[in-house]
Formats: structure tokens, C-alpha cells, sequence
């Protein structure tokens, strides 16, 4: 390794990746106090977003790069060719926080906030792509969502998951901690989360298993595949009842898989640190809506 190439690692910033629809919802349903733009529409989750990332930002991961991530409006449409029920169930939920959608992007520019969409692309393939294209040259990666699908990341070396909700001291989530509360390893989430289901993302089979059955029958680090031959002889009667729903099993896993091949720039993630974040109602009023 060169000079050069040292002085290039060392001056690289460690990443903050957001999953911008996880902290909008997060923002517009669980912030304590309510927002008006001078419009009179709801701005909540917008000026929550901002409070929670500068938060976020400087409590956790200050001198983070920071990209804030977003579902395209098509986002959905690549899984849905696989499953047209995909996220059939959340056709009656509260979209409400989306109404915040343009101005918190507005926020965003006015504080200097990278933010990303991709055509066709949910955030989570985005957010996964990008941390699994940056975490094995050796840059500390950290991404910020409640989003257990994003769990699997952290079968690679160098990214942990944020999570504000958590206890405190507990916040940070990596890869022993999947392990410790349900007895499988991230590489093995999807696997674990197409037997229990995902309700989320309406699964076809539904919960074939319990979560103990389903880490008990992965054991050892088996996958799908090993199933049922090498499973415990113990297990008979959940492995009857994937037997009976193996296909449907098999397809949850496909919905359930990220998607590390998202087409965005190399470029993407620049390397520079980002310093402490505007207040929101400085933002507010940048942005026009104060």
C-alpha cells in the first residue's frame, strides 16, 4: 500500500446511510409535538426527520458523510413482477407522512443533505448496495432504520445498523446481537424471516414456523436447502409443515432478499464528512414553509 493510498483512507469519512421512509413514518406518527407549514398542511414529519437526524448525526456519528436514501414511486414494482400481492396489505395504511415528502427534500437541500432516489429501486436495495459497495474498502458504514430486513447486512464486516429507538447504550445493532436474540446469523435472515413471515410484505405462505422452531431448524448455519434432510430428527412436525408450504417458503425468501445490485454512481458516496446539521426550523424557513 502506497503513501498516497494511506492518506486517501485516512481522509475518507466514516458513512451515515438513512433510510429516508423509515424516519419520515418514524418522524410523522411518533414525534411529540405537531408542525404546520405556512400552507396549513402537516409538517411533522419533515421537521421531525431533521431533528432526529441532526440527532442521530451529532450524538452517534458525528464527522459521518451522510445520505438520506428514499423508495422510488416505483419502487415496488420490480417484486411485484415476481409476487403481485407484494405489499398487497398496505393498500389501506396511512400514506399521510408522504405528504411531507417534497418539502423535507427541500430541507434536506437547503442543509446541504445529500439525499438519493432510484428509478425502480426500493430504499433498502439502494441503502444495501451502496453500504456493501463501501464497507469492504475498509469504511466504517452505519445505517439508520428500524427496518429489520436490513438486518442482513450485517453479515458484512464494517457496518452496523442505528436504530434511535433503542434502549440507550443499545442503539447500535451488529452482527453478535442478531445471533444473541434469535439464534441465526444475519447471513441467514432471509432464510429466518421466510419461515416466520413478514408481515410487512404480505407473504405468500405466511408463518410457517415460530421464530424458535425457525432458529432451532437453522442451527449451525444451515440455509433453505439443507432443509429438511439435515435438520433434526426432533423437528419433525414443523419440518412437515414446511414441506407442505416449501414452495411458497422458497418465494418469501426471493421477496425477502436484498437487492446489492442497485445500478447507482460509483461516485455516490463521496467520502467528505459532513459537519453538525442545521436545525429544522432553520430549514422550515429556508425552505419557504415557516
Amino acid at each position: 500500500m502506497t503513501g498516497g493510498t494511506i492518506m486517501a483512507m485516512a481522509m475518507t469519512a466514516p458513512l451515515l446511510l438513512v433510510d429516508g421512509h423509515y424516519l419520515l413514518t418514524r418522524s410523522h406518527f411518533g414525534f411529540p409535538k405537531r408542525f404546520q407549514a405556512l400552507d396549513g398542511t402537516d409538517a411533522t414529519g419533515a421537521f421531525g426527520f431533521m431533528a432526529l437526524l441532526r440527532k442521530a448525526h451529532r450524538e452517534h456519528c458525528a464527522g459521518h458523510e451522510v445520505l438520506v436514501g428514499f423508495d422510488a414511486e416505483d419502487s415496488a414494482a420490480g417484486r411485484v413482477q415476481v409476487d403481485a400481492t407484494y405489499k398487497a396489505n398496505r393498500a389501506d395504511a396511512d400514506h399521510s407522512p408522504i405528504q411531507a415528502l417534497a418539502p423535507l427534500k427541500e430541507m434536506l437541500d437547503q442543509g446541504g443533505v445529500r439525499w438519493l432516489e432510484w428509478p425502480g429501486a426500493e430504499g433498502d436495495d439502494m441503502l444495501a448496495t451502496i453500504a456493501t459497495r463501501e464497507a469492504p474498502v475498509g469504511r466504517a458504514v452505519v445505517v439508520l432504520s428500524g427496518d429489520r430486513s436490513l438486518y442482513s447486512l450485517l453479515a458484512s464486516d464494517g457496518i452496523r445498523i442505528l436504530n434511535p429507538q433503542g434502549p440507550p447504550g443499545s442503539q447500535f445493532i451488529a452482527a453478535r446481537a442478531i445471533t444473541h436474540r434469535f439464534g441465526v446469523t444475519p447471513a441467514q435472515w432471509a432464510d429466518f424471516r421466510a419461515l416466520t413471515g413478514d408481515p410487512n410484505d404480505n407473504p405468500p405462505g405466511g408463518a410457517v414456523v415460530g421464530p424458535v422452531a425457525a432458529s432451532r431448524l437453522l442451527t449451525g448455519g444451515r440455509q433453505l436447502e439443507d432443509l429438511p434432510a439435515t435438520a433434526p430428527s426432533r423437528l419433525a412436525k414443523p419440518l412437515i409443515r414446511i414441506r407442505e408450504t416449501w414452495e411458497a417458503v422458497l418465494h418469501e425468501r426471493c421477496l425477502l432478499r436484498l437487492n446489492y445490485e442497485v445500478p447507482v454512481p460509483q461516485d455516490t458516496a463521496t467520502g467528505t464528512a459532513a459537519p453538525e446539521l442545521t436545525p429544522p426550523a432553520v430549514l422550515m424557513k429556508a425552505a419557504g414553509l415557516w
